[in-house]
């Protein structure tokens, strides 16, 4: 007995699936965007390709003749759909690759005029064939010798041929010019997935040549091909996900990232302001979270900027340098010791806590430490002197010298930070 995996309902319900799901994600985005070319020519290819592979189980293929009454409708039903996307491949490949222009035009146009042509001879042709034996696995040999279902079955078959080597040629010129990660990576995925394409298309032709010659090849076609049709159609679906997708999931990653680092300077912050109100809009999750974190550090900072101090904040650096701390972590450890005194000065009436005395521009100053800094590595985003504190910047603590122009004290998440502003970071960013 044969090994056919692909003759089970499991083979083809999962492209059908993941082909649905990279659908149902577009679908969203084209009705905000329908005039965009690229998300219109998405979607109908996905939508395309999930019928085709819904289509496909045996099963169905019977039930579509059953309703029909016509034997093997169902081959004209998924071939005329196949003609359907390549020349949806193609529009979107073209629209995608090429910007807007007359020349970009005229190319979709043509495209849907050669594969709309296609579909038109594959009615044609079925309908002056002869088709009466029903066959659901092996129809494109069985029908090989036959008179205009021969030319149907070998239609279809250069069509398919025809897209997947122009798709192929066009994405490996346009991989040269991608510079994006995710986008590199889903033109990766549709490179690989043509190129399975062109082997299913190879099988094809080998058995349907191989009957031309009184060979029997017929498991070419049968068993050998519809493997790679399903994984060109799981490798689509997964290049249009990982294109759509991907950068969501990575941006996420990067809020909570951020948010995560922030977290030892927002805990400093909360023992001299409230926590931010809850903000109102359109952010949400974890862009929310971050946001108001953000705007709470504003707040504490703001309040704080009477009582910090770049003098102490350079001879605490000079002593971290001195013990051996890079420069950047020097710059964190000198900002952490700058707010953690400045919190303290805060917290106690006038300069009552030992160690402090008055500058002559009346700020809070503590008397220059003698001992050594603490040796050892600098943690990270775990404690006091971390990534998750600001940097000073030349006017005080905040890039923006005073923490914005108006700060959010009192204003809950509407303070500079939720504007795209912020501090900066002991490693150069902005929080």
């Amino acid at each position: 007995m044969r090994w056919d995996p692909c003759g089970s309902f499991t083979a083809y319900a999962v492209p059908a699936a993941l082909l649905a799901v990279a659908f149902l994600i577009k679908l969203p985005l084209l009705r905000r965007a329908w005039q965009d070319p690229i998300l219109r020519a998405t979607t109908l290819l996905l939508a395309i390709g999930a019928v085709v592979f819904a289509s496909l189980p045996p099963a169905n293929l019977h039930r579509i003749n059953q309703l029909t009454g016509v034997p093997n409708f169902a081959g004209l039903w998924v071939y005329s759909l196949l003609a359907a996307y390549c020349g949806a491949c193609l529009w979107l490949i073209i629209t995608w690759r090429e910007p807007p222009s007359a020349v970009r035009r005229r190319r979709t146009r043509t495209v849907w005029l050669v594969y709309g042509a296609i579909v038109l001879g594959l009615w044609t042709t079925f309908l002056l064939g002869d088709h009466h034996v029903e066959r659901l696995r092996d129809l494109d040999t069985y029908y090989a010798d036959t008179p205009w279902m021969r030319e149907f079955v070998l239609l279809y078959l250069v069509a398919h041929l025809a897209s997947a080597l122009v798709a192929a040629g066009i994405l490996w010129a346009w991989f040269k010019e991608v510079e994006d990660t995710w986008l590199r990576r889903a033109v990766v995925c549709l490179q690989i997935a043509y190129a399975l394409g062109l082997l299913f298309d190879i099988a094809k032709l080998a058995a349907i040549g191989a009957r031309f010659g009184g060979r029997d090849w017929d498991w070419l076609s049968t068993y050998a091909a519809p493997p790679f049709a399903i994984g060109e159609a799981v490798l689509v679906a997964v290049g249009f996900i990982a294109g759509q997708a991907g950068p969501v999931v990575e941006e996420r990653r990067r809020l909570v990232r951020t948010h995560r680092r922030l977290k030892p300077l927002w805990q400093a912050m909360l023992t001299v302001t409230a926590p931010a109100a809850p903000a109102t809009g359109r952010v949400s999750g974890a862009a929310l979270r971050l946001e108001l974190r953000r705007a709470t550090i504003n707040d504490g900072l703001l309040k704080l900027s009477p009582h910090l101090s770049q003098s102490r904040r350079d001879r605490t650096h000079h002593a971290a340098t001195a013990a051996g701390y890079s420069d950047t972590a020097a710059r964190g450890i000198a900002a952490a010791v700058d707010i953690l005194t400045a919190t303290e000065a805060l917290r106690l009436p006038g300069l009552e806590r030992p160690g402090l005395r008055a500058t002559p521009n009346g700020e809070a100053d503590p008397t220059p430490p003698t001992g050594p800094v603490p040796s050892g590595p600098v943690p990270s985003g775990r404690g006091p002197v971390g990534r998750g504190w600001a940097e000073p910047g030349p006017g005080g603590l905040c890039g923006a010298g005073q923490c914005g122009r108006r700060g959010s004290a009192g204003r809950g998440a509407v303070g500079h930070g939720l504007r795209g502003g912020g501090c900066r970071m002991p490693d150069g960013g902005r929080w």
